[in-house]
């Protein structure tokens, strides 16, 4: 009888969601990540502590992925916009036969507007792929064009810096004593603390170029709008700002993602995902 009553329970949320989902049109965006997780759990909550902690670490990883890859996107469009102003002004200035603008350059910003927008076309892709990976994962069918609700990707926050005060505070000191084979998983708990801490080193640095690499952005932009700055110089400072600003949200990413991975292997013990 108590598994009828649950199979019925399975029904009406699958039911529920798959409701919700058809009627993508109406929705604008899908839920928080803490309301995607809440959702599955719910829905899964006659499955093994393994399988959940394993659903919530992929409903992070893309989460994560969407976010990551949305604010690239966002730093793209924004270097193709200055590429393409840049080549209707060199050409207007090769045009009227000003010194200090030459057709190498010029070929240079196209080729620069040209890798922005296959990387644009390639990063929309990648984000459609992300999104039908989560729907898939939360057990909905909304369309791969809608955006999260929470599209701005952040470092989560994990303040250790000494594996000892973490553990002790994870709740993982209650359980040792009582398992048979925890050298081994500590293992696996010391090397996913260290991987965190490494991602945390980096994402650091990322932040100090992000800083660095857009204040030489704007300069050589204005520069360049005023008439005083070369081509090549901007050139080469949106080239750059592409490279560090995707290191930033790819460290924030890594960071991120390291952390639900402690996170699942530590559900392992902790008896909650």
């Amino acid at each position: 009888m108590k598994t009828l009553f649950v199979s019925f329970t399975q029904l009406f949320l699958y039911s529920f969601f798959f409701i919700a989902s058809s009627i993508a049109g109406e929705v604008e965006s899908l839920p928080s990540l803490e309301k995607s997780i809440e959702d599955v759990r719910v829905f899964y909550k006659d499955k093994g502590l393994s399988f959940l902690a394993e659903k919530e670490f992929l409903i992070q990883k893309y989460y994560y992925e969407i976010q990551s890859k949305t604010q690239k996107l966002e730093v793209l469009e924004e270097v193709k916009e200055h590429f393409e102003k840049a080549v209707v002004k060199s050409e207007e200035k090769f045009d009227s036969g000003e010194e200090g603008v030459s057709q190498s350059a010029i070929t240079k910003l196209k080729l620069g507007l040209a890798g922005s927008s296959n990387d644009i076309i390639e990063l929309s892709s990648d984000i459609k792929v992300a999104m039908l990976s989560l729907t898939e994962t939360i057990r909905a069918n909304y369309s791969e064009d809608l955006e999260l609700s929470e599209p701005g990707v952040e470092p989560v926050d994990f303040n250790f810096k000494d594996y000892k005060a973490w553990f002790k505070n994870s709740g993982l000191a209650n359980v040792k004593g009582s398992k048979l084979d925890f050298s081994g998983f500590e293992l696996q708990l010391r090397i996913g603390f260290l991987k965190i801490l490494e991602n945390r080193e980096k994402l650091n640095l990322a932040k100090k170029n992000r800083r660095i690499t857009r204040a030489l952005l704007v300069s050589e932009a204005a520069n360049y709008d005023f008439g005083i700055g070369e081509p090549g110089d901007l050139f080469e400072a949106l080239i750059i700002y592409t490279r560090v600003l995707n290191g930033y949200y790819d460290s924030i990413y890594n960071f991120n993602l390291s952390v639900a991975e402690l996170n699942r292997i530590k559900a392992t013990w902790t008896a909650k995902p």
